[in-house]
Formats: structure tokens, C-alpha cells, sequence
């Protein structure tokens, strides 16, 4: 039985694999969706067969979403380097944030939502 810290380490490399799959299918295959998106299809297919298990990744996932805001530290930086750049596409920018913020939130509303009535129907 691994530790509490080995097994967090072994979930976050099973991710790996999904991730770099992404990148090389994304850049060999030229196409226009990062390698990350990509390899997050792969992953979810990968849980849709039964591939993956969900316990496999529960505890690198919750992980990764607790210390998610600062994978956005770098961004958020270079945003403060570039002011001119910012105040030239600045409303741009605000409207295209909040416009794919409100749908990440829509979606990911709905995908709890559908994944709570299944778990509803199988109890």
C-alpha cells in the first residue's frame, strides 16, 4: 500500500502519459486544439471504456484543483509586462474572459448536473 504522498506522485504521472498523447496527436496531427485539451479527450475516453479508474486519478485530481490558481501566476505576470499590449486589446481581452468563463461555468454546471441524475438513476 503506497503512502498518502507516493500514491498522490503515481496519480499525477498517470497523468502525464494523457497529456504528452495530447501534444504529439495535436502537433503531428496540425490541429487546432491544444495538446492538453486533446490529451483531456484521451483521458476522458480512456475513463468512458474503463481504461482508467476513477480512484486511479481522485486524489492528483482534487490536488491539481486545489492549487489550480497558481498554474494562472505566470499568465497573470505576463499580462503586467505587457500593459500596452493589455490597454490596446484590453476590452477584447475582459469580453473574452468573461464570455469563456460564463461558458466553462455553464458547462461545467451541466455536466454535474447530468452527472447527478445518472448516479440518481442507478441508486
Amino acid at each position: 500500500m503506497p503512502t498518502p504522498r507516493l500514491r498522490l506522485l503515481l496519480q499525477l504521472a498517470l497523468l502525464v502519459p494523457f497529456w504528452a498523447g495530447g501534444a504529439l496527436l495535436s502537433s503531428g496531427l496540425h490541429l487546432p486544439v491544444p495538446g492538453g485539451v486533446v490529451g483531456l479527450g484521451l483521458l476522458l475516453a480512456a475513463l468512458a471504456v474503463g481504461l482508467v479508474r476513477v480512484e486511479w486519478l481522485a486524489d492528483g485530481a482534487e490536488w491539481l484543483f486545489r492549487h489550480m490558481l497558481l498554474f494562472f501566476i505566470p499568465a497573470a505576470v505576463g499580462v503586467v509586462d505587457y500593459p500596452e499590449l493589455f490597454g490596446r486589446e484590453g476590452l477584447r481581452a475582459v469580453a473574452a474572459i468573461a464570455i469563456s468563463t460564463a461558458l466553462a461555468m455553464a458547462a461545467t454546471g451541466a455536466a454535474v448536473e447530468w452527472v447527478s441524475r445518472r448516479r440518481g438513476a442507478r441508486a
